[in-house]
């Protein structure tokens, strides 16, 4: 069976560069840019998968059954994810980014000019800091895993190059 090393390689640093643009507009943005960047973390998280299958099915002329394209999917976003949270703590470190308590701050301004009352935006902020932190980078991946499989099999459906591998 070829290596898929390159192939979750490309998949990482696709979701990678596309994630980092995604937090980038996140942060210029504020509220006007919450749907952009919903849907931006939407693409990122398929985009990934799709180019780790495509090149994988297209370097070897194969197709992927679901299952392996799962998990090529799978692990390119958790490759991916974990780069760019590495890089945007260095991000932070450096003054690009602000830094978690600047953002819950951010948050804050935005949920109170939404129009939500003090207790309720409070209640929002506590759920936000314990997701900020290895609790968050947990369940960050394992959200992009289940993302990046569904991506991965939606991928092995649609790169079909020859007899199936797996």
């Amino acid at each position: 069976m070829p290596s898929k090393i390159p192939s979750i390689t490309l998949g990482a640093a696709v979701y990678t560069v596309a994630a980092l643009f995604t937090g980038f507009v996140t942060i210029q943005g504020g509220t006007s840019a919450q749907y952009v960047t919903t849907l931006l973390c939407c693409v990122s998280a398929l985009l990934g998968p799709a180019v780790a299958v495509w090149h994988y099915t297209t370097t070897h002329k194969l197709t992927l059954a679901a299952g392996p394209g799962a998990g090529l999917g799978a692990a390119a976003v958790v490759a991916g994810g974990l780069i760019s949270y590495v890089i945007t703590l260095g991000l932070q470190a450096l003054g690009f980014y602000p830094s978690n308590a600047e953002m819950i701050d951010r948050q804050r301004d935005q949920l109170l000019a939404q129009g939500l009352e003090p207790d309720q935006v409070e209640g929002a902020l506590q759920m936000a800091e314990m997701f900020s932190g290895p609790l968050g980078v947990v369940v960050n991946v394992i959200v992009a895993a289940v993302i990046g499989a569904i991506g991965g099999a939606i991928a092995a459906a649609i790169f079909k190059r020859g007899p199936v591998d797996g």
